[in-house]
């Protein structure tokens, strides 16, 4: 957590702004959790510690952690959208019809990952590898008219 407290100094100090008591409790509550959450929860969450801390700081520290590297935004299918911490090496799989995240531990990938960088002369620092397609209920499930075409062509 040293680690990602000192890249939201960095960010906020490039950015000409100030790590304040409430962008601190923050960003403290969000590391706390491994689990994804919507800003909202995250709102909640703070507002157990501080009740003064408003819903738009909030969301704007959210995006500044973000932007700093620190917070992972996963779109769901269902539109909302929820954030968590940016490990150092990430892999997962998304379902693209129920939006369901797959963490991947798979040592070939991380391995791919740094041999690839090695190839090309990059010095890797962090990475995240995203597979989409349809996790095993969806996939047999049957596909809605919508998308027919779609999962008729992923099948073959």
């Amino acid at each position: 957590m040293k680690e990602a407290l000192k890249s939201f100094k960095d960010y906020l100090s490039s950015n000409h702004l100030k790590l304040t008591q409430q962008r601190l409790l923050i960003f403290k509550v969000f590391m706390s959790d491994d689990e994804e959450m919507s800003s909202e929860q995250l709102l909640e969450a703070v507002q157990d510690i501080d009740e003064t801390v408003s819903r738009s700081t909030v969301y704007r520290t959210v995006k500044h952690l973000h932007n700093a590297g620190i917070a992972r935004c996963l779109h769901r299918s269902d539109g909302s959208t929820h954030y968590e911490p940016m490990g150092d090496h990430y892999s997962q799989m998304i379902c693209e019809r129920c939006g369901r995240s797959i963490p991947i531990k798979n040592p070939y990938i991380d391995c791919l990952q740094q041999e690839t960088a090695r190839q090309q002369g990059f010095i890797l620092f962090r990475y995240q590898t995203v597979f989409y397609g349809l996790c095993s209920r969806c996939s047999e499930q049957p596909c809605p008219s919508k998308m027919k075409t779609a999962c008729q062509t992923d099948r073959q």
